[in-house]
């Protein structure tokens, strides 16, 4: 599936979220979800992923409310093999592909942390779920391709007379990410698009080598995807001024609540500036900046790319240099950040890519 494409995803919550500015994880904003989808698809992104872990709603209602807002986004949904038979899995997907025209696109998440897995009940290893969710897509693309009925029994699923009335036109994309030994190396025979986490470019080259190496050995080519928090702006002065607004409120607010605590004697200014001083030391790594992720808020935090709109596109060709077609690019205002991206960073990358 590599190609000369570079396509760009965004991010669909089920509210107004980011890490800069939280909801409640309990709201639910039914109309977001819609201009939220809207606005990416106006803005020229191919995909919104929808994400997934044990304690978040469904991915799957999420894709289909958007998919009725939107005539040509397509959908990566998060989805954890395990709790669901495959063939029923393969079933509900295959139905949302058909209604929403071709734009189905299923993310399997097996699952790193332990302790999150017990809370759906499941106690097996880290190994035996990388086992089970090859199997697992392997069973979905059976149901999604097969004109007659068919058996397998394989080591974790055994079915007789699985079929599906309802079928993919054009198969539906399968997404796979992890950089563990075991993700790879399942993720290599069972992957359309393999994702990496957003590291700096240079850290992914031999990772994404790695998996298009083991991938070609066995006769297939998966594209590669990176996920990126992005800040851009105008001038390099812009973007930096707003990073760093971002982290200062955040940093206040770590301050004040407790999570930073203060040292004896010490006042609020002087901790803030502490803080300031933790966040930022050796914080950044050509324009891959940690400088929000280390602010201790307790919610979940990637680094960002910080610059122009035209240093960030120069950024992102690092990575599309290092074999990566497919980006992840999120900012910390959902919708308009969509929209500027749209207006000035996906042109540019599109076009660097186009020359090159």
């Amino acid at each position: 599936m590599t190609d000369d494409t570079t396509e760009f995803f965004g991010i669909l919550h089920w509210n107004d979220y980011s890490e800069a500015r939280p909801r409640p994880f309990d709201e639910v904003d039914s109309e977001f979800i819609a201009a939220c989808a809207r606005a990416h698809e106006d803005a020229g992104f191919d995909r919104v992923l929808i994400a997934n872990s044990a304690h978040r709603p469904d991915s799957l209602p999420i894709a289909t409310w958007a998919a009725a807002a939107t005539c040509r986004l397509g959908f990566m949904i998060a989805h954890r093999p395990g709790f669901i038979a495959p063939t029923m899995a393969a079933r509900m997907f295959a139905i949302l592909d058909r209604m929403s025209g071709g734009r189905c696109g299923v993310h399997i998440i097996t699952g790193a942390d332990d302790q999150e897995l017990h809370a759906d009940g499941d106690y097996s290893t880290k190994d035996d779920r990388y086992r089970r969710s090859h199997e697992y897509v392997e069973v979905m693309r059976k149901v999604w391709s097969s004109e007659a009925p068919f058996d397998h029994e394989g080591e974790f699923y055994q079915v007789e007379g699985a079929f599906s009335h309802v079928r993919p036109e054009k198969g539906i994309p399968v997404f796979w990410g992890g950089s563990s030994p075991a993700s790879i190396e399942y993720g290599t025979r069972a992957a359309d698009v393999y994702a990496f986490p957003g590291f700096p470019a240079a850290a992914l080259k031999e990772p994404a080598r790695d998996v298009l190496s083991r991938a070609r050995a066995i006769g297939r080519s998966p594209a590669l995807l990176t996920s990126l928090r992005v800040l851009v702006a105008d001038t390099p002065a812009q973007a930096w001024e707003r990073a760093h607004a971002i982290q200062d409120r955040l940093i206040e607010e770590v301050v004040d609540n407790g999570r930073f605590p203060t040292n004896p004697g010490e006042g609020r200014r002087a901790a803030i500036d502490r803080a300031r001083q933790a966040a930022n030391e050796n914080a950044l790594e050509g324009l891959l900046w940690a400088g929000i992720t280390r602010v201790p808020t307790g919610r979940p935090a990637l680094g960002c790319l910080v610059g122009s709109h035209d240093q960030v596109a120069d950024a992102l060709m690092e990575y599309r240099e290092a074999g990566f077609s497919r980006f992840i690019v999120s900012g910390y205002d959902p919708i308009p950040d969509a929209r500027l991206f749209g207006a000035e960073l996906i042109p540019r990358v599109c076009a660097r890519a186009k020359a090159r």
